[in-house]
């Protein structure tokens, strides 16, 4: 017994020795960040000053009246939601397309794959020129095909910016949920597809019976991953819209941004960013659960 302790204590210390650097990482890059911004939250600080003054709940209390603020949880919400209705579906035709192509579609493969070897910054500019309004290519189509009552100003009417810039996003992560699906769909055994087929089923039985329930945990997988980013989102709504016009665009991030550096308003800014951190975990938590619920009643 005595030496059966022993080992399985120096595999304890192995263990805690090799995991140390990780939990040390997590700690200064990860949790100090997050306290140090639930501090920030009860000052009132330009980021400059060498006193931060303490306020105590007085941002947190005028973010809670703060119309800008839930507009942004609104748009940060309607991301998610027409990410979801978007991305998933496109993404698992497109997987599905791909699936059964084999080989021969493997040129499509690196097609469809190009938006995300973009940078969101390149994107951003890109699409600018796309959604001009004097010189832009999605107006001038319109223009050359006698469709000019269609033509808008995409990006400066608030009207249409938040879905130009939705369609942007969505276009540009559509291949990576594609990859996961097609990962996930040549997973899955061939001997299942051969059985099918013994079995009288066309392809698409074969697909809606077979493929895509088996692929559920990706897709659970992949709804996560759209949530958690779009209710974080910023870089390319940044450089596209900055949150305008009329915060028609803005999210939390940009509203965070917005507040913290160019209102010079640190503090708040804090409290944008720990509001949004509770958010996002609550809402993480919740899809999680959701997720794991369905998996065991199914």
């Amino acid at each position: 017994m005595s030496s059966r302790r022993r080992v399985r204590r120096t595999s304890n210390a192995t263990v805690a020795v090799f995991l140390a650097p990780t939990f040390i990482l997590l700690g200064v890059f990860l949790i100090l960040p997050i306290v140090q911004s639930f501090q920030l939250s009860f000052t009132d600080w330009d980021g400059v000053a060498p006193v931060q003054q303490q306020v105590g709940l007085a941002n947190w209390q005028e973010l809670a009246h703060d119309p800008t603020f839930w507009l942004s949880v609104k748009n940060s919400f309607l991301l998610a939601s027409v990410s979801l209705i978007i991305q998933i579906p496109i993404g698992l035709a497109l997987a599905v397309l791909l699936d059964r192509g084999g080989r021969k579609f493997k040129v499509f493969k690196v097609g469809f794959f190009v938006p995300l070897l973009m940078s969101s910054v390149a994107v951003a500019f890109l699409f600018q020129g796309v959604f001009d309004f004097n010189f832009g290519l999605l107006n001038s189509l319109l223009n050359t095909l006698h469709l000019d009552a269609y033509a808008q100003d995409w990006l400066g009417d608030p009207n249409y910016a938040i879905w130009a810039v939705l369609s942007v996003v969505s276009w540009q992560f559509i291949p990576f949920y594609m990859l996961l699906f097609l990962a996930a769909m040549q997973g899955i055994p061939t001997e299942l597809r051969e059985a099918s087929m013994i079995d009288g089923a066309n392809k698409r039985q074969y697909t809606f019976g077979i493929q895509i329930p088996l692929i559920k945990g990706a897709i659970a997988t992949a709804a996560l991953l759209i949530i958690i980013g779009s209710l974080k989102y910023f870089d390319l709504i940044w450089v596209m819209t900055a949150g305008g016009p009329d915060h028609a665009t803005t999210v939390m991030a940009t509203y965070m941004y917005e507040s913290a550096f160019k209102a010079n308003r640190v503090g708040y800014g804090a409290a944008i960013a720990s509001a949004m951190f509770l958010i996002v975990f609550t809402v993480s938590l919740a899809v999680m659960w959701l997720s794991r619920r369905s998996e065991k009643t199914s």
